[in-house]
């Protein structure tokens, strides 16, 4: 795959999926823009990619849990400022406290978790998109979960946000369909994270695949483009 002269911004950057993205595709190719709370992450997954003697990835440390309007208008103007435009955003960041009875969750941990699953990639999205419908064939990537579960018991404020950013997907689809901005809701199955370890505790975890193998279906999607009318994709199918 060759993601040569793609400009990618991948937030949740030091996790799971969003590391094995990073790695994948800055092995194609791609100029990177790693955005994560976790400073200390964003460091050693730069120090892994350089390691490896790729381009070393623009790093951005940011809590989507205290960002604001002003905060991603100053991400954008940075973006276009060291890089020229961007070709795609991939939300791999996630809140996720643990499963719990509803009527037990705190507010202020409802409140941080619509923020950082449902509020922040709003107006991110909405911010880059100038940026996205500049580029030849931009890319709004939403990475979702099953739904059928996580809008079950004790899924709380991360399965009431999946289920919104799922109807968000279809929302930017919809408006999107003339424009030059490919908009995609990706679930992308079981994977061996640490968010699936603080679910099934008792699970083995070598029982379920590497992110890796996601990343790369993924990545393929942005290098070789997409098909088809519906924007919801479940890399089994792939």
């Amino acid at each position: 795959m060759d993601l040569s002269g793609k400009t990618i911004l991948i937030t949740g950057a030091a996790g799971g999926l969003g590391a094995a993205l990073a790695l994948q595709c800055v092995g194609d190719g791609a100029d990177l823009i790693l955005l994560d709370k976790n400073r200390r992450g964003l460091s050693d997954l730069s120090d892994t990619i350089t390691d490896r003697g790729l381009t070393p990835p623009g790093l951005y440390p940011m809590d989507l849990a205290g960002a604001g309007v002003d905060d991603f208008t100053d991400l954008v103007d940075t973006i276009q400022a060291e890089y020229g435009g961007l070709h795609a955003l991939i939300h791999c960041a996630v809140d996720f406290d643990g499963l719990q009875p509803f009527e037990q969750v705190q507010p202020q941990e409802w409140l941080k978790s619509m923020q950082v699953n449902v509020n922040a990639p709003w107006l991110l999205s909405c911010a880059v998109l100038p940026l996205l419908k500049k580029s030849e064939s931009g890319h709004l990537f939403f990475i979702l979960d099953d739904l059928d579960t996580v809008t079950g018991a004790y899924w709380g404020a991360y399965g009431t946000g999946k289920a919104a950013l799922a109807g968000m997907v279809r929302q930017f689809d919809a408006s999107l369909n003339n424009a030059t901005v490919n908009v995609r809701g990706i679930f992308p199955g079981a994977m061996r994270t640490g968010f699936r370890a603080k679910v099934y505790h008792a699970e083995n975890p070598l029982d379920q695949p590497e992110p890796a193998i996601a990343a790369e279906k993924i990545a393929a999607m942005l290098a070789v483009g997409l098909s088809g009318d519906d924007p919801m994709v479940n890399l089994s199918d792939y």
